[in-house]
């Protein structure tokens, strides 16, 4: 709907008024058909004949029945009786194709009346797949294009973007009245000349821009014969790119449209007829008229629109851009301009209502000319899709963002990103890889419903803090990323930083759970270190590690010894890999001492790793890496076989060696068979072998840890509970699960004679262990003080460096003599 309308004089202008709506009826984009009582098709319009297929004769006089599918005839023909009843009716139906295919449509159809007699009905035929749409999708194939072309009696043409060369199918000869050009090389100079001159400038223009910009194009021209006949052309087209993106060509359909179009001007109906039909529709059908500035037409669906009596539309002063939204205003104007240079232009944009709802309208604006090509009229079809388009907003918004945190999702912010680095003028910025610590126990022990809640206020607190300053996303799990851009004045990305580690690690109250969640922080600036996207998160991850490493909570910017860092990490696990096979594996064996600091009850299997280059790695730097990269598996296998081919080889009956079981190995389903396959390999006595867990084995699923304890217990294997004291629950899980030893935990014992709470707390532990019957190992014991304090609470069981170091297998053999 375009301007301001000035004036109208219905009884003055009655023809013009039904001229318009002839056109209306003719250029109405669904098909329109009148049957009288019988059921006969007596009048349509062309959409409707370029919708089945058919000619005209083949429709007139014809039952409507015999074009609907079998599926839906009865259907259909039960709503023909409610309309001749007096009753307008919308329904779905199937009506079928000249070739024989099935178009899904809505028909909508009202009684027509003479002398309060019904003696027939309008009906409006909706096609709901998108015909156009889908006979586009046809040419892309040659056998689809030939199907094509059969059935609608149309042409195909391409034009070379680089030499312009200009290729037909045959039907293009033939509307063109030009069989010799088969055998000529073909240009647009060469159609141009046969064009009709009033035509010419509007058909170059709008191949010009075509090949200048790669656009869609479609319109009417007319053409000279050779003998001297004027003949309407349509063309309709898209251009194609090649892989590297540059436009290859313009391809498009050529139809004679000459015919088509004399049965549109000369279509003849009558203002009542038409009038009904407009009104009946739920959308604005108008006509404005350049010449005079006013609305010749509109349809009574306006007052449903904009909430406004159409009286007073035709009123001097109502303007249609007063209720368009302010925010779409610049680009209906800009629109508007290409409709007034004679584009037809189909736009979507916001009105507010006079009763102030904001709904979303789509407009169809056709521009009408006069015999010398200028434009005389703009019509217009306005439908209201605000319901769709609330959906299509809806679906796009899950589509772009994390359905738990409504944070942006990893897909939108890395084009977001993208899109950032892309421009050449972009500014530095700041990349933050943000991951909370120990999340996956939180997760693990209460529920996946309180960790879901965990990433929710991490996500609000995350937002909280980058405000206006970048974009934040979640990329998987209890992972999150944030672009800075814009930081505010004398702040820097330590602020940042900081404050995001700050309010993370504020503790929060979650049902009635307290809960402190920390934060891994790694951080890389652009272009500094890195150009491209895949360099920034990996270098911004790379220091989330090193962070990690380090001992958590805390944040580090990529730099030259975080690079290092991660890739002497990244170097030992690729030799890890290989560590088994290669024998560079060793056993040793750590004494557990009775009352007697010369009794050996026990010993602790510790496994070492001697690289060939490095010399002994510490168990803390290739441990974390063997159970992250999954490598745990192996060396836990590794350590069970040399425990039993120790014992099997000392024949050693009275010595009981402990094993650390990682929770990954203890859960897989194959744990329980791979132990039982080693002790009868090296025919050890299960009774002669403990297994350590700690307590992240515990809080997985409670049925499958109990029942797996259980079964190794029955053949004598026995569990001891490592770092006792130190995770979540712990007096909780010693009474849910079979436990034969408790370790406690060398944080409890470390100067023990010098910490008043420590020493209450084990004597809590001992009291808690003695009730239970459950013996206590001491571990981590240096100095003569913490064995004299443990031996006066009655432990049974120490360990640590004031006995002996892990030794390898030939030191500790030494020892038990």
């Amino acid at each position: 709907m375009t301007g301001t309308n000035t004036s109208y004089h219905p009884a003055l202008n009655l023809e013009q008024h039904h001229q318009a709506l002839v056109q209306f009826y003719q250029r109405f984009p669904d098909g329109i058909v009148t049957i009288d009582t019988e059921g006969r098709l007596i009048d349509f319009n062309p959409q409707l004949l370029t919708m089945l297929g058919y000619h005209v004769d083949d429709l007139y006089l014809q039952r409507f029945d015999q074009f609907i599918d079998d599926e839906h005839r009865n259907e259909t023909s039960k709503h023909f009786h409610r309309v001749l009843s007096g009753q307008s009716v919308k329904h779905y139906s199937k009506v079928i194709h000249k070739s024989g295919y099935s178009i899904p449509v809505k028909i909508t159809s009202t009684p027509i009346y003479v002398n309060k007699q019904v003696v027939g009905l309008y009906t409006i035929v909706h096609d709901l797949i998108e015909t156009e749409r889908n006979l586009n999708a046809l040419y892309d194939t040659k056998e689809k294009l030939i199907t094509a072309q059969s059935v609608v009696n149309i042409g195909t043409w391409e034009i070379d973007a680089q030499s312009l060369e200009v290729h037909w199918s045959d039907p293009v000869y033939q509307i063109y009245d030009r069989p010799e050009w088969k055998t000529e090389t073909l240009t647009l100079d060469k159609i141009f000349i046969v064009t009709h001159p009033d035509d010419l400038k509007r058909f170059k223009q709008t191949v010009n821009e075509a090949l200048q910009n790669g656009t869609s194009y479609q319109m009417d021209y007319r053409i000279k014969t050779k003998d001297h006949q004027t003949r309407i052309i349509h063309i309709r087209g898209d251009s194609v790119y090649d892989s590297d993106g540059h436009l290859h060509r313009l391809i498009g359909i050529v139809q004679d449209v000459t015919k088509i179009r004399e049965m549109e001007n000369n279509l003849v109906s009558n203002n009542e007829r038409l009038q009904k039909i407009y009104d009946s529709l739920d959308m604005i059908v108008c006509s404005f008229n350049l010449d005079h500035k006013r609305l010749d037409y509109v349809s009574k669906g306006i007052e449903r629109m904009i909430n406004v009596k159409l009286e007073h539309v035709y009123h001097d002063d109502f303007n249609w851009t007063k209720f368009i939204h302010p925010a779409d205003l610049k680009k209906f104007s800009s629109n508007r301009r290409r409709i007034l240079r004679g584009e037809k232009v189909k736009h979507d944009y916001r009105i507010i209502s006079r009763d102030s709802q904001i709904k979303w309208v789509e407009e169809q604006a056709i521009p009408i000319f006069d015999e010398k090509g200028k434009i005389k009229q703009i019509d217009g079809v306005l439908v209201d899709f605000t319901e769709r388009k609330h959906h299509e907003q809806q679906m796009e918004f899950i589509a772009n963002h994390d359905h738990l945190t409504g944070l942006k999702n990893r897909r939108n912010f890395e084009y977001h990103l993208q899109h950032l680095i892309n421009q050449r003028d972009t500014e530095p910025f700041w990349l933050l890889y943000l991951d909370l610590d120990n999340f996956k126990s939180i997760n693990d022990s209460l529920g996946h419903e309180i960790g879901d809640k965990v990433l929710v206020l991490s996500a609000t607190k995350i937002e909280n803090i980058i405000e206006d300053r970048g974009v934040a996303a979640r990329l998987n799990g209890d992972e999150f990323i944030i672009m800075i851009n814009k930081l505010h004045e004398q702040e820097s990305i330590h602020d940042i930083a900081n404050q995001l580690k700050a309010s993370l690690e504020r503790k929060i109250i979650i049902d009635e759970f307290h809960l402190q969640v920390t934060s891994s922080i790694g951080i890389s600036r652009y272009p500094d270190h890195g150009s491209t996207l895949n360099q920034l998160i990996n270098n911004a991850d790379r220091a989330v590690h090193y962070v990690k490493n380090i001992g958590k909570n805390s944040w580090q910017i990529f730099e030259d010894n975080v690079k290092k860092r991660t890739y002497d990490d990244f170097e030992l696990e690729q030799d890890l890999h290989f560590a088994v096979d290669k024998n560079q594996l060793e056993l040793h064996l750590q004494p557990i001492m009775g009352q007697d600091e010369k009794d050996i009850q026990l010993a602790e299997a510790l496994v070492r790793w001697k690289h060939p280059e490095h010399g002994y790695i510490p168990p803390n730097v290739f441990i974390p890496i063997a159970e992250r990269s999954g490598i745990i598996h192996q060396i836990d296998q590794f350590v069970l076989n040399r425990t039993c081919e120790t014992l099997h080889y000392w024949n050693n009956k009275s010595l009981t060696i402990t094993n650390n079981v990682s929770p990954k190995r203890f859960l897989r389903q194959s744990f329980k068979d791979n132990v039982m396959d080693t002790l009868k390999h090296y025919q050890v006595d299960p009774n002669q072998i403990i297994f350590e867990i700690t307590e992240t084995t515990l809080i997985h699923d409670y049925e499958i840890v109990n029942k797996t304890i259980n079964e190794f217990r029955n053949i004598g294997i026995r569990f001891a509970l490592d770092d006792f004291g130190t995770g979540y629950s712990s007096i909780a899980h010693v009474s849910m699960f079979n436990i034969d030893f408790l370790k406690i935990d060398r944080q409890f014992i470390q100067d023990i004679h010098k910490h008043q709470k420590n020493q209450a707390i084990l004597r809590g532990i001992m009291n808690f262990t003695k009730e239970l019957e459950i013996p206590m190992i001491a571990e981590g014991i240096e100095i003569n003080e913490e064995l004299n304090f443990l031996r006066g609470l009655n432990c049974k069981y120490f360990q640590g460096y004031y006995f002996a170091k892990p030794s390898n297998l030939d030191e500790f053999k030494n020892l038990l003599r």
